[in-house]
């Protein structure tokens, strides 16, 4: 059996023209003349016009050649036509008597129709559009043959990047220049980077020689795609290499890059690299490169007379090459879309008080976190060091959910638009929203925001515009927004010259009546009640359902419309009910969602009744950019989806029990401990002395797990963590807060 590399040792066939046209009419019945001699590094292939000016393109192949590898290539051809027949493919033409191809003395010969376009295109002459088109087709010429193979797809063809052994020891053609040395080292280089990881990077037959050779184009579009003489099982971003080596031709400093990475916008609208793939493209690249200008050496070895053009072939080869060496391969990701996760940290400090300024919230932690990564109830940081979550509740469905992770991609990639315009995703999620809320408050509108604070502020405005009032009551360490007007509703953020005359404030547990009294010695009346159902920045406090009923209906006796903010103990936190207003006995008029809505995609909406809303309509119309966008209420569905279907209103019940049963086992017997409060998966444990929670949240980050001080004397740790939490999650939060706080004492 005949290798590939006498192959391409061998030389070229030369058959006359008048042997090529004769076996055109023997094999195909088609009289015809040759016209142009193309250009093959291992084949001869020729043009040829017929008597009716219909044109053919015969491709006598090289005697090596193993009829193994022209089934493969003609079943691959019908596979691809059968799974994109819109892919401009040039497959073989049938001969009389039905076969695929044919014989010369010795040879395979197949015919091709003759595409319309223009063939080896220089990659420095395309332009922007024109270099999305060539990705676009190398994506879909890859995605029409996942699920193909064939018994000689696993050949092992010099250039495939699973050749390197082989071709390594050929480094000697290239003589004891610095050149050797680059290649070698670039070889050197994949070993140490890619090699490891290549059995994890996805593999499928390709074409793995997509290069503008083999590629046609007519009027900036991809017209055709020939040559399938290099198919190959082998990993996808080696296919992706390939074409960028002829891509990058001779371009030099940004304007290759920026060609790669205009190549890649095409390539991803079919098939979105995966982040192994984008790190490693770079290194995939110079070894393909590197094997370039290695095989060229040697084949000019071998055939001396074709030195010159082999040569001047290799040019561009070298070139990329030598700037890839020069930047190293961390740069070159980098160029390639790969951004630096991990930078140190004392420079992000000193960037972040530079740009950030004074007013920014302080870290959390007086050792700063500095996360890189999250999956589920864990982030990872710089330096590898893994902590559990037990305080963050934007991530309601933990870091990463795959399923709200693809929603938001797959949707990103079909259409990001605005609702200006009809699409039913806003449309079935505020649908979904509705039918979750309790059917006698006759909540029937939903209105898409961005933010919970938008919400909020949305909120005051409709409330304001329904009771034509412009007050607010808010709870004594009340959090509700960040906007200009929603910083009144948040005293919990005052500083000490904060004038907020529009709002009076109440102490959870207690009465409005002395707040409706001081926005009436102010000559105002309140358009609206908050309350946090869980008052999570009131250091988490429950109450009873007589309580919460009692006081929705003072609200409602004095024309106060009552807002539910369920930013916080909203989307099954309680453990009771999707929504913890209904946990806890309030009867709201206007609900706000927030934060856990996209688990971590910025969504956010106001329920109300529609009276109100009109309310508020008369007086202005109401759109956000992005609010309610098609990517926006994909995240949103996504969300309640696993919501229901990993039981998560149960288990939130569950695991708080289990976690506060664990906790008392650990600190029970502490002299600071005072109890728990709160309800599910958010509560508060509560001990004795000023500033005492702060302690045991610092050590805690230090032994691996993220918590929160809450209250007005900043003594209770507050709970929030994703509700996917594991149960030995929990036991290893309860054990930390153990230590922690025999650590205190």
């Amino acid at each position: 059996m005949e290798t590939l590399e006498q192959i391409l040792a061998n030389e070229t066939p030369t058959f006359s023209h008048a042997e090529l046209e004769s076996t055109m009419e023997r094999l195909y019945g088609f009289t015809s003349k040759v016209q142009t001699v193309l250009s093959s590094e291992r084949d001869q292939v020729v043009l040829l016009r017929g008597e009716s000016c219909e044109e053919r393109i015969l491709k006598v192949s090289n005697s090596a050649e193993l009829e193994s590898n022209v089934s493969l290539e003609n079943a691959a051809a019908e596979w691809v036509r059968r799974a994109d027949p819109d892919l401009p493919l040039a497959g073989p033409m049938p001969t009389l008597t039905g076969e695929l191809s044919g014989s010369l003395d010795g040879h395979f010969v197949r015919v091709y129709p003759k595409l319309e376009g223009t063939a080896s295109i220089h990659g420095s002459t395309l332009g922007s559009d024109e270099i999305k088109q060539y990705g676009e087709a190398v994506a879909r010429f890859a995605k029409a043959l996942r699920g193909f193979f064939h018994p000689s797809a696993d050949r092992k063809v010099l250039w495939h990047i699973e050749s390197l052994d082989r071709v390594r020891n050929m480094t000697h053609h290239l003589g004891e220049s610095g050149r050797r040395q680059m290649v070698e080292r670039t070889f050197e280089r994949f070993d140490a980077r890619v090699a490891p990881r290549w059995n994890s990077l996805r593999a499928q037959v390709v074409h793995s020689d997509m290069l503008l050779d083999n590629v046609l184009m007519d009027d900036g579009i991809v017209s055709g795609i020939i040559d399938l003489g290099d198919l190959t099982h082998t990993a996808l971003v080696a296919d992706v290499a390939a074409a960028f080596t002829s891509l990058g031709d001779m371009r030099q400093g940004d304007d290759l890059f920026t060609a790669f990475r205009l190549f890649l916008d095409g390539y991803e609208r079919i098939t979105p690299l995966e982040p192994l793939e984008r790190e490693l493209l770079g290194d995939v690249l110079a070894a393909r490169l590197a094997t370039t200008v290695t095989l060229g050496a040697w084949r000019a070895a071998e055939h001396p007379n074709n030195a010159d053009f082999l040569e001047a072939w290799e040019g561009a080869a070298w070139s990329q090459l030598e700037q890839l060496d020069e930047l190293g391969p961390e740069a070159v990701a980098q160029k390639l879309g790969v951004y630096p996760t991990v930078l140190p940290q004392s420079s992000l400090l000193e960037e972040r008080n530079r740009v950030f300024g004074s007013g920014l919230v302080p870290l959390t932690y007086s050792d700063p976190l500095y996360p890189v990564s999250g999956r589920g109830a864990t982030v990872t940081e710089a330096d590898g060091t893994v902590l559990v979550d037990a305080y963050n509740n934007i991530p309601s469905l933990g870091y990463a959910h795959p399923r709200v992770a693809r929603a938001i991609a797959d949707e990103t990639r079909t259409l990001s638009t605005n609702l200006r315009y009809l699409h039913p995703r806003a449309i079935q999620l505020a649908e979904r929203i509705i039918e979750s809320m309790p059917a006698d408050l006759g909540l029937d509108t939903v209105l898409f925001m961005n933010s919970g604070s938008e919400a909020n502020d949305l909120a005051w405005r409709i409330a304001s515009a329904a009771s034509e009032r412009d007050g607010a009551i808010v709870t004594d360490m009340a959090f509700h927004s960040v906007t200009m007007a929603g910083t009144e509703l948040s005293p919990g953020e005052w500083l000490q010259d904060m004038r907020a005359d529009r709002i009076a404030r109440f102490t959870p547990g207690g009465s409005i009546e002395n707040a409706i009294d001081v926005l009436a010695s102010r000559n105002l009346k309140a358009a609206a009640m908050f309350v946090d159902p869980v008052y999570g920045s009131d250091g988490i406090l429950t109450f009873s359902k007589e309580y919460h009923a009692a006081l929705s209906a003072s609200a409602h006796a004095a024309g106060i419309r009552v807002v539910v903010d369920e930013v916080q103990g909203g989307y099954a936190r309680t453990g009771e009910h999707l929504w913890s207003f209904a946990a806890v006995g309030l009867r709201p008029d206007i609900v706000t969602l927030g934060k856990p809505m996209g688990n971590g995609y910025p969504i956010a909406a106001v329920v109300a009744r529609s009276s109100d809303v009109d309310a508020l309509g008369r007086h202005q119309e109401l759109f956000s950019s992005f609010a309610g966008s098609p990517v926006a209420a994909a995240a949103g569905l996504a969300v309640l989806d696993v919501i229901r279907d990993e039981n998560l209103i149960a288990e939130s019940a569950r695991k708080g029990a289990y976690l506060r049963e664990r906790i008392l086992e650990e600190i029970g017997g502490s002299p600071n401990f005072k109890g728990f409060r709160g309800i599910g998966l958010l509560f508060g444990v509560e001990f004795d002395g000023h500033g005492s929670g702060k302690p045991i949240v610092d050590f805690a980050r230090r032994e691996g797990v993220m918590l929160s001080a809450t209250g007005f004397a900043w003594d209770t740790i507050k709970i929030r963590p994703p509700l996917v939490i594991t149960d030995a999650q929990l036991d290893f939060v309860a054990r930390t807060i153990g230590r922690a706080v025999a650590n205190s004492r």
